[in-house]
């Protein structure tokens, strides 16, 4: 009886093991990364004129050297294969800063958990909008350091922040339309035609921390994306909806209410995109966004904004490539002008003054790359934003706002390695 019980548990653990193997052998898990850097010179511009009426002289900006990280980060990936063709995934990417500047949460970036299958993929986490997944398919460049264009093209680039019961925006910036939203439920549709299709929504997470008040409303993002591909042309449209998010988040217009509650209205972009592969070592490819804050303060006052940019990704000659841009913030409309007690104000990076113009900027970017091997490249690198009489964008994560109506500039060096 004993030999019996004893064979039969030998067994069992053998199928165990085996089960176990089996098991194994269906799933997997990862690591990654990106380590990109660039080491320059920064001309932050001269004295141009302070905040206000812009009649001030301001102070004159420093120039100086820096070395900036360009969204580094590592990941851990995985994923289990089950049963009908279904497969469930997660990740986990964090930023990854060698300067030492700052420390990052674990999970910080792009990191969620789901479902892929013959009806396409579903998850639930911190992850960037449709809308900004667009914009990568035809920008060359990286959203921030000196080639950034996150505050000329998107007014910001943000990633959402936590919910408190004291009533911030469910984003550090909400004026921003370049997002990492957290608690996004995303779905993307399975590839058909050489048509690509995304659709998120956020959950009102914020909701938990408001009370009953009449005034107080839940903020909500949606954002959707369709692209089509044909041989070299590639085509895209881009939608973003942020309710109740009012980019000041104050009643009284004034920075001073940090607990004011949210008083709806309706943020909203479109974007268009388009690329076209002119040879294997040519690509040519243009970004245009139109974006509107419908109810920024408790005034109603609004304001408008249309950006285009224009880009070249050219792998010349073997190793060697030069990628170019040149983007443009035209000048804003509408009614916002700090409740009309001041000629400018700004709303994230950019200025309202009712329509008054002069409100915009130009950009140049270029960047000479070296491949030394299918994962690190080295170049060189320029970029240069020209601001309008009000208008004081800055060049890019590592500099200061310039003073209005001032140019700046970045020269330097990047060096970049893929794990």
């Amino acid at each position: 009886m004993n030999k019996k019980l004893i064979a039969l548990a030998v067994g069992s653990a053998i199928g165990a093991l085996g089960a176990s193997a089996a098991f194994a052998q269906d799933s997997s898990v990862s690591l990654s990364g990106n380590l990109n850097f660039n080491y320059g010179f920064y001309d932050n511009g001269g004295a141009g004129f302070t905040k206000g009426s812009g009649d001030t002289v301001g102070v004159e900006k420093t120039k100086y050297d820096n070395l900036a990280n360009q969204e580094s980060n590592w990941r851990i990936t995985g994923e289990e294969k089950l049963a009908n063709g279904m497969a469930a995934f997660f990740q986990c990417e964090t930023s990854m800063d060698i300067t030492g500047s700052g420390a990052a949460n674990m999970c910080n970036r792009n990191s969620f958990i789901g479902m892929k299958g013959g009806f396409g993929s579903v998850n639930f986490g911190t992850y960037d909008t449709p809308a900004k997944r667009l914009s990568g398919m035809y920008d060359p460049f990286p959203i921030s350091a000196a080639f950034g264009q996150g505050a000329q093209m998107f007014n910001a680039t943000t990633t959402s922040g936590n919910s408190n019961a004291s009533g911030n925006p469910i984003a550090s910036s909400s004026s921003s339309f370049s997002r990492r939203q957290n608690a996004l439920i995303t779905y993307d549709m399975p590839s058909m035609n050489g048509f690509d299709a995304a659709f998120a929504f956020s959950a009102a997470n914020e909701g938990s921390g408001q009370n009953s008040a009449s005034t107080i409303q839940k903020p909500r993002m949606w954002s959707a994306m369709v692209n089509y591909t044909n041989g070299p042309l590639g085509l895209g449209l881009g939608y973003e909806n942020h309710h109740n998010y009012n980019p000041l988040n104050k009643l009284d217009g004034t920075t001073t209410n940090t607990n004011a509650a949210y008083t709806g209205g309706d943020d909203t972009m479109l974007s268009l995109g388009a690329g076209y592969k002119v040879s294997d070592a040519l690509r040519l490819s243009a970004i245009w966004n139109s974006m509107k804050y419908d109810k920024i303060n408790a005034a109603g006052q609004s304001l408008s904004a249309k950006t285009y940019g224009l880009y070249a990704d050219w792998n010349f000659s073997g190793p060697y490539r030069v990628r170019a841009g040149y983007s443009v913030q035209q000048s804003t409309s509408g009614s916002y002008n700090g409740m009309g007690t001041a000629a400018n104000v700004q709303l994230g990076a950019w200025t309202g003054n009712a329509g008054a113009g002069q409100t915009g900027s130009q950009k140049i970017h270029t960047e000479l790359i070296n491949s030394l091997s299918k994962r690190t490249d080295v170049g060189l690198s320029y970029a240069r934003i020209a601001n309008d009489r009000f208008s004081n964008i800055t060049i890019g994560t590592g500099s200061t706002n310039p003073n209005y109506g001032q140019t700046s500039t970045f020269m330097g060096m990047l060096i970049r390695h893929k794990f």
